[in-house]
């Protein structure tokens, strides 16, 4: 017969499920999709190999939790990009897109990888289509604020082929080059003077 005050089965560190999420962050952005393991998981929050399967039987629980926060905070985060921009015209919305692109590349560009391995990841993982499409649907929500439902959505296809030529470009796009790809869908003949000169 058990003892009553025997402690349950499992690691007793209330806070330890959380870093284990946090781990498999880290280990996604600093090895992408391919590189998630229990065992790197579990090195990376310096516990025991146990404690990640103790939460997560498969690595697919454990891919899921942690692309669920990762979608979050980009969805948390295009909102205080949205929210900040104030009264702006087509122009200064093409400009303020170009601008957050760039931002997002010199500073975030281990995310920007992530966020483009979870969409080809859901082309065979039919699991994780729902997750992928937020990215794309709640940009275009957003966009879709100041803009018409149709320029939101080619202006959401343009971030991300613009994100990922930028990716996988030799040398850095040209934020000017950026710009005028969003204004000339913002603003009618945008481009006609760029052609002419």
């Amino acid at each position: 017969m058990l003892s009553r005050d025997r402690t349950p089965r499992g690691p007793a560190d209330p806070r330890r499920r959380e870093r284990v999420i946090a781990a498999t962050e880290e280990v996604l952005l600093e090895h992408g999709l391919d590189g998630l393991t229990h065992r790197a998981v579990a090195r990376q929050a310096g516990v025991p190999l146990g404690s990640t399967t103790y939460y997560f039987a498969t690595i697919d629980d454990l891919r899921y939790v942690a692309l669920q926060r990762v979608v979050r905070r980009y969805v948390a985060w295009m909102h205080e990009w949205a929210e900040s921009l104030g009264d702006i015209g087509p122009e200064g919305l093409a400009d303020a897109i170009a601008d957050l692109i760039v931002f997002a590349h010199a500073g975030y560009q281990r995310q920007v990888v992530v966020d483009f391995e979870l969409t080809v990841a859901a082309m065979r993982h039919p699991e994780l289509r729902e997750l992928a499409t937020v990215y794309s649907t709640a940009t275009a929500a957003m966009l879709a604020r100041r803009t018409t439902p149709a320029q939101a959505m080619a202006l959401t296809a343009a971030m991300d082929g613009i994100s990922m030529l930028g990716l996988v470009s030799p040398e850095p796009l040209r934020t000017d080059d950026i710009r005028a790809a969003f204004r000339a869908i913002l603003v009618p003949g945008a481009d006609a003077g760029r052609e002419a000169e």
